[in-house]
């Protein structure tokens, strides 16, 4: 996670020590490089490329220019252990792992209960008026069933009344709603609605693919259904039932293999409504009011799911109370527009005998499930150990000496401690901590098409006027993974504090409007444990392990085959703009180890 909104204050506050190096790595000829291996694989794991081998891809793309402008790199992973210190931030990073798969689940369960929506249109056109008109008074009278106002997302509450489901300039009036306003619906480190930047362009025009019920099923997992209680499986027995022609089945996209399918834009019809044997109307009346049984059981679900499954909080400033606590918890302010949406498709099948244009705007919202569907599989699944060996693998044969951390350290400190003794002149990474070890960072390794940018940890403790232990309260202030950050206080009072107090011991003692977010006693042995953690640099490796390695070209060719990737290496691919910024705007690529 590095130093909570550090660059962007230091590009406000003093910008002449954010320099960058327009030439790229001609600056850099004859330097020697730490690269934090760990952070660097991730960032490529999770990057949206077409590729199942894409770690292994990228990092030889990164070598290869290194070595066409003779620098030197040494890649540093993590170890084993680790540190003590950090046991909240890794608790708080799987607790955003178990809410992120509880979205991917009722995610994967809405893409299905649309598509077989979507199966079921053209029978439901098909019957006659007064069979059309019975199933319509029986959904009515399922809906009366349920009080109003039983669920939070339902009614006038909008996530953004200029999100409307139109098609082709229909619909204007589909979604007039208020926006939604209440003060407790805001993002809890995960999916926000700029997350969805990159999925609306997706679903405007030409979509990205969803997937059959057989595939979004591979989404799903037994222990994560068992433990989360979300929507299981077996509300979907009855409508499974139905006759199911695969070869007219919509196109489909298997998420275990997703990465290949990902960047390709799919043809409108690739959700287009197929022909299937007629149904009769008890089978469509069955099969409509199962669907619209498992949408309520859901949002009955949603309100009863506690806000979060431990102590660790994931959000930063706001605590919702129950049960809205729990519908944000299972749902991103996207998905719970979504959810209304959906709802009003439900409420148009339980008030007109034939709903007009339905199909575009369920066509509409399965583009967007699917997407979104997608995105939180890829999240989700994390580097393997494998995802790893391979990197190390390509690098090692490629003459770059890869070492791992060992005790309760983690790389980009053994690279800034590589720096300050000496053995390399800069650590390449994007992990902020670099700075406050104080070693120089170098950002942008691995996007070719933008100039590197390089920060000093000395030049911005000096430009700042502060002291390096000033420096490291002042960090601590701002939220590290080993100190919270304190409510209110952000960069430019933090700084006014610690250079009226010089510690966060006095801040604590005089600033008492601006209390920890836990006992003080308990904040300051936390703030003692990140001082240690911050001035005390890992030991360095015997100097023989960090010399390049022989090259083998014949290996590197075996690996390049093997992965598949002979014709990627010929394509262009901005293999790391991921690097550039936070592509799911909720650090990704941090260590969950």
């Amino acid at each position: 996670m590095g130093v909570l909104g550090l660059i962007p204050f230091l590009l406000k506050t003093c910008p002449q020590v954010v320099r960058t190096l327009p030439d790229r790595l001609r600056s850099l000829r004859g330097r020697t490089i730490a690269i934090d291996g760990t952070l660097i694989t991730q960032r490529l794991h999770f990057a949206p490329m077409p590729h199942h081998h894409r770690h292994v891809l990228g990092w030889h793309r990164i070598v290869t220019e290194l070595k066409d402008f003779d620098v030197n790199p040494i890649c540093v992973f993590d170890g084993q252990e680790r540190s003590a210190a950090k046991a909240r931030e890794v608790e708080r990073r799987k607790e955003i792992q178990r809410m992120e798969r509880t979205r991917g689940l009722i995610e994967a369960a809405r893409l299905h209960r649309l598509q077989q929506l979507m199966r079921l249109l053209p029978h439901y056109r098909s019957l006659r008026a007064s069979d059309r008109q019975r199933i319509t008074e029986t959904l009515a009278k399922v809906a009366v069933t349920r009080p109003p106002g039983a669920h939070p997302m339902q009614g006038s509450q909008r996530c953004d009344s200029t999100t409307s489901t139109t098609v082709d300039g229909t619909l204007a009036s589909w979604s007039t709603t208020p926006p939604l306003s209440h003060p407790h619906f805001c993002e809890y480190g995960s999916f926000t609605e700029e997350d969805l930047e990159d999925v609306m362009q997706a679903t405007n025009g030409e979509p990205l693919g969803v997937t059959d019920h057989h595939e979004a099923s591979a989404v799903w997992s037994n222990e994560a259904e068992q433990e989360m209680n979300v929507l299981p499986s077996s509300q979907y027995a009855r409508f499974n039932a139905l006759p199911y022609d695969p070869d007219t089945a919509p196109h489909t996209v298997n998420w275990a293999d997703a990465g290949e399918h990902a960047a390709r834009r799919w043809p409108l019809d690739a959700l287009a409504v197929y022909t299937e044997p007629c149904l009769q109307p008890g089978d469509i009346q069955v099969a409509l009011s199962t669907l619209y049984d498992e949408y309520q059981q859901g949002l009955d679900q949603l309100t009863s799911m506690p806000s979060s499954s431990s102590s660790v909080s994931v959000t930063s400033d706001l605590a919702p109370d129950a049960p809205e606590a729990g519908i944000e918890y299972a749902m991103s302010k996207s998905q719970l527009q979504m959810t209304i949406d959906e709802g009003q498709v439900w409420e148009a099948f339980a008030t007109s005998p034939l709903p007009t244009e339905l199909e575009a705007i369920l066509m509409s919202l399965a583009r967007k499930s699917g997407a979104i569907s997608y995105s939180y599989h890829r999240r989700t699944n994390l580097p393997s150990s494998e995802t790893y060996k391979e990197c190390k693998e390509v690098l090692r044969v490629m003459g770059v000496p890869c070492i791992d951390t060992t005790g309760p350290f983690e790389a980009e400190a053994l690279a800034s401690s590589l720096v300050m003794h000496g053995h390399a002149d800069v650590v390449a990474s994007e992990d902020t901590d670099v700075l406050v070890y104080g070693a120089p960072l170098l950002r942008n390794i691995a996007n070719r098409d933008s100039p590197l940018v390089i920060v000093s940890g000395s030049d911005v403790y000096n430009s700042l006027e502060l002291d390096r232990s000033q420096f490291i309260d002042f960090v601590l202030l701002l939220g590290t993974d080993f100190s919270q950050r304190i409510k209110n206080v952000g960069p430019q009072r933090a700084l006014k504090f610690i250079k009226e107090y010089g510690t966060i011991e006095r801040v604590i003692e005089n600033e008492i409007k601006y209390p920890p977010r836990i006992p003080a006693a308990a904040y300051l042995a936390q703030v003692e444990v990140a001082r240690t953690v911050f001035k005390t640099l890992p030991p360095v490796p015997a100097t023989d392990l960090l010399q390049p390695l022989p090259e083998d070209p014949a290996a590197v060719s075996h690996i390049i085959q093997k992965c598949g990737l002979h014709r990627a290496l010929h394509e262009h691919w901005d293999h790391e703009a991921a690097l550039t910024g936070n592509y799911f705007n909720d650090n990704p690529s941090a260590s969950f180890a």
